[in-house]
């Protein structure tokens, strides 16, 4: 008998499952072909807790397979560095550094967005797990600590180099499994005027375009601002400003100060939490129909991909994400149907998708397709730029989101 997990922020037993994903692989367990054996397989299952309304995921795969050895890295993507621009121009812009002062990231990958804020002579360390991610940050000159963030790390950090003036995290606070020792770690190396910029998918965007995409076992918590806030206050801090940005499609940029500064909520924070209040995302009823909404989602992706695989077209899956393995393994697409993946990332060539035979290949050492599964929708506006020539030569591309459609 299935026995439901506690919630990871509050520890109520009182969940409701929203949406039941089925068993699937870790999303970024890219085997290479020459190795591949079968695939562990999680439950992967979207929970809301009705006490503190944390979403979450239910099972949790240990944080030293799914984050040592991968193969994510944040510099390929031309978007994300432009992202990691504006978000650094606005910090330097917000801040008013002194000597000793430095910013740190957490789980910082391989320095991108550390190399947007070094060049101003702002001092710069990133902490992360992955041990590849490590060697590329310093190698492009970003210090970096190879572990995991914590309470622990955190104090040998704060002996060894100070307070942070700004602590930054870009879509890994809500991967985290020890979530109160990292947010204890968090107040603690924090200076007393410093500042949290935490980077995550915001829920309610999740919840209005369908994107279950978004959900795999790495994305352990899933935050509305009003989420966020209370497990900001149990450690003695409050959010102070927010904004959102397209990346990922659909990101909330919030900022966080100690609780006892004196600092007054933005209007565009207050404006945010009247509208998420609005919307009831403390109310069951916003979660009630997303089940029904995914299953068409996936309905409509199979009925496109049979109708085109009928008509004799061939399909190859664009960029081998670790979003687009939930895709892939919830609509249960195979060989059968998806001749290959195309990735740029060097380090997913040679593999299969996780779960399946499809082959990933390098985009450009292959010949193009009738048509793309474009599993790295998010990046949708970079991509189409680039196969401009794709399209004009009658190239077509099945986009997933809101709803499944071919352009």
């Amino acid at each position: 008998m299935y026995k439901m997990p506690i919630c990871r922020n509050c520890a109520s037993d009182d969940l409701e499952l929203v949406l039941d994903l089925g068993l699937q692989p870790w999303g970024n367990h890219f085997v290479p072909v020459a190795q591949a054996a079968d695939t562990p397989k999680y439950p992967l299952q979207l929970l809301v807790c009705k006490e503190c309304w944390m979403t979450q995921v239910g099972h949790t795969v240990p944080k030293e397979i799914m984050f040592v050895e991968h193969g994510y890295l944040t510099g390929t993507t031309r978007s994300i560095k432009a992202h990691f621009k504006q978000v650094a121009d606005e910090i330097i812009a917000q801040t008013q550094f002194q000597p000793g002062d430095y910013v740190l990231d957490i789980g910082g990958n391989d320095g991108t967005f550390l190399q947007q804020i070094k060049p101003h002579g702002i001092d710069v360390l990133n902490i992360d797990s992955g041990k590849l991610q490590a060697q590329r940050s310093q190698e492009a000159g970003i210090p970096c600590l190879n572990a995991f963030f914590d309470e622990q790390s955190a104090a040998k950090l704060l002996a060894q180099k100070g307070p942070a003036r700004i602590v930054h995290g870009a879509n890994v606070l809500f991967h985290v499994e020890a979530l109160h020792s990292v947010f204890s770690g968090i107040k603690n190396i924090m200076a007393t005027d410093g500042r949290l910029v935490a980077e995550f998918v915001y829920l309610p965007i999740i919840l209005q375009n369908n994107t279950f995409d978004q959900i795999y076992h790495e994305h352990l918590l899933y935050y509305t601002l009003h989420s966020f806030q209370r497990l900001l206050a149990s450690h003695d801090m409050k959010l102070v400003d927010v904004r959102m940005a397209p990346v990922h499609g659909g990101s909330c940029i919030a900022y966080a100060a100690h609780a006892q500064e004196a600092v007054e909520p933005s209007q565009r924070l207050t404006d945010m939490l009247a509208e998420e209040k609005h919307m009831g995302v403390e109310d069951m009823a916003i979660y009630t129909d997303f089940p029904q909404r995914v299953a068409a989602v996936r309905a409509e992706i199979l009925r496109i991909i049979d109708e085109l695989k009928a008509e004799g077209k061939s399909i190859q899956a664009l960029g081998a994400p670790v979003k687009g393995s939930t895709i892939i393994n919830y609509c249960g697409l195979d060989v059968d149907r998806i001749d290959c993946a195309v990735e740029v990332n060097e380090l997913k060539v040679g593999t299969y998708v996780p779960g399946t035979k499809i082959q990933v290949h390098h985009q450009d050492h292959t010949p193009a397709p009738d048509v793309y599964l474009m599993l790295a929708w998010n990046f949708k506006d970079e991509i189409l730029q680039k196969l401009s020539g794709f399209r004009e030569q009658g190239g077509q591309f099945i986009i997933p989101f809101p709803t499944p459609h071919l352009i």
